[in-house]
C-alpha cells in the first residue's frame, strides 16, 4: 500500500510503497477514504514523541470502508462504512468503567503510538469503529473524530455550557469552527475571536453572535463592553498560552470555567487572588469519549453540525497541506483524499 512516513524527525513526509497490513484478532482492516491533517501530525513529526519508533505512519482522523475482518469480530462487516475513534483502550480501568475512556491507564491512540491512517489501509480494534451514515461524505467524515469530538467534549463535558450561557471561543481555526457550531448549538451567545478576518467570517456563518478581531481591538476591553461588565460564563481556549490565559481568567464572570483544549508544551502562572476570588473553573480538556464520536456522527447526519473541510489533497500533497497548516493559512480542516 502507498502511505505517508515520518522517517527521520523534522524533514519532510515520505511516501513510500509498504506491506499491507493484516488484521488481528478483533481487528479489523479500514480501507481508508479521507484522512485529515491535525497539527498534533505536524508535532509528531518535529519529535515532540522522540520515544515513537521510526519510521512511523501517522493519521487519526480516519473515514474508509471495512475492507476485511480479523477473528472474533462479529460486530463489523467488509464493505461497512465507519470512521475510526483513535482511541485503544483497556475497557477495566476505573477511567474505562466510568465512561471516561480518554483517560485510559493503558491508552494507545491510532496515528500516535501505533501506525495512523496516512496510508491507503489501517488496522484499528473492533470496538474503535462507529458507522457512517450514506448521507455523510467521507471527506467531511474525517472531520469528525477530532475536530467535531474534541469540541463537543471541551464545550458539553468539560464546561459543560447551559442554555442562554454567554461563550467565548478563544482561536476560531480547524477546532474552533467547529465550537462556535456546537456551543450556538447548546443554546449559547457565541463570542469568537481569532487573528484572520477570513476565520471570524466563517465563524459568523456558523453561528457566532459576536465576533472580535485580536489585531485590530483589546480583546479584553471588547469582551467586557460585549457583556455589559459582567463577562463570559466559559471560555474555549484552543490557543493556550500565557496571554490567552491572562485574558480568559480577566474576561469571566465570576464562578466561570476556562476549560483548555489546545496541546501546547509551556506551563501557566495562574494568578492565584483572581481566581481564587473569582472561583474560577479551571478544566482541561483532553480529545474525546468513545460516546462523543457516535453523537458526532448522529448530529452531522441530522445537519445540526457542518465538517468546516476548505482543503483538500492526494496522500501526496501532504507537505504541502501541512506547510499550510503550520503558516496558520489553513481555515478549517485539510483532508487527504483517497
Amino acid at each position: 500500500m502507498k502511505a505517508a512516513l515520518i522517517k527521520k524527525f523534522g524533514e519532510p513526509f515520505a511516501f513510500e510503497d509498504v506491506p499491507d497490513p493484516l488484521p488481528g484478532p478483533g481487528e479489523v482492516l479500514v480501507r481508508v477514504k479521507a484522512s485529515a491533517l491535525c497539527p498534533g501530525d505536524l508535532k509528531i513529526r518535529a519529535g515532540r514523541n522522540p520515544a515513537l519508533t521510526l519510521p512511523h505512519i501517522p493519521g487519526h482522523e480516519i473515514a474508509g470502508v471495512v475492507e476485511a475482518v480479523g477473528t472474533g469480530v462479529s460486530a463489523r462487516s467488509p464493505g461497512d462504512r465507519v470512521v475510526v475513534y483513535m482511541y485503544d483502550v483497556c475497557k477495566s480501568c476505573p477511567a474505562c468503567r466510568s465512561g471516561h475512556e480518554n483517560l485510559c491507564v493503558r491508552l494507545i491512540r491510532t496515528g500516535f503510538e501505533c501506525a495512523g491512517g496516512h496510508a491507503e489501509l489501517v488496522t484499528v480494534k473492533e470496538d474503535q469503529l462507529a458507522l457512517l451514515p450514506e448521507t455523510i461524505s467521507f471527506t467531511d467524515a474525517a472531520a469528525i473524530p477530532d475536530a467535531i469530538c474534541t469540541s463537543l467534549h471541551a464545550i458539553r463535558d468539560q464546561a459543560q455550557v447551559r442554555l442562554a450561557d454567554t461563550v467565548l471561543i478563544y482561536g476560531v481555526g480547524g477546532l474552533g469552527l467547529h465550537g462556535v457550531q456546537i456551543a450556538r448549538l447548546a443554546g449559547c451567545r457565541v463570542i469568537a475571536t481569532a487573528r484572520s478576518k477570513e476565520k471570524l467570517d466563517k465563524a459568523r456563518e456558523f453561528g457566532a453572535a459576536e465576533t472580535i478581531n485580536a489585531r485590530e481591538k483589546d480583546l479584553l476591553q471588547e469582551t467586557l463592553r460585549l457583556t455589559g461588565g459582567k463577562g463570559v460564563d466559559a471560555v474555549i481556549d484552543y490557543v493556550v498560552s500565557q496571554e490567552s490565559f491572562n485574558i480568559s481568567a480577566a474576561a469571566l464572570r465570576k464562578g466561570g470555567v476556562y476549560a483548555l483544549v489546545g496541546s501546547t508544551d509551556q506551563s501557566l502562572s495562574i494568578p492565584v487572588g483572581q481566581t481564587m476570588f473569582k472561583e474560577i473553573n479551571i478544566k482541561g480538556s483532553l480529545g474525546m469519549t468513545r460516546q462523543c464520536v457516535t453523537d458526532a456522527v448522529d448530529l452531522v447526519r441530522q445537519g445540526l453540525l457542518t465538517p468546516c473541510v476548505t482543503e483538500q489533497y492526494p496522500l501526496t500533497g501532504l507537505n504541502e497541506a501541512a506547510e499550510r497548516l503550520a503558516a496558520g493559512k489553513v481555515l478549517g480542516r485539510s483532508v487527504i483524499v483517497f
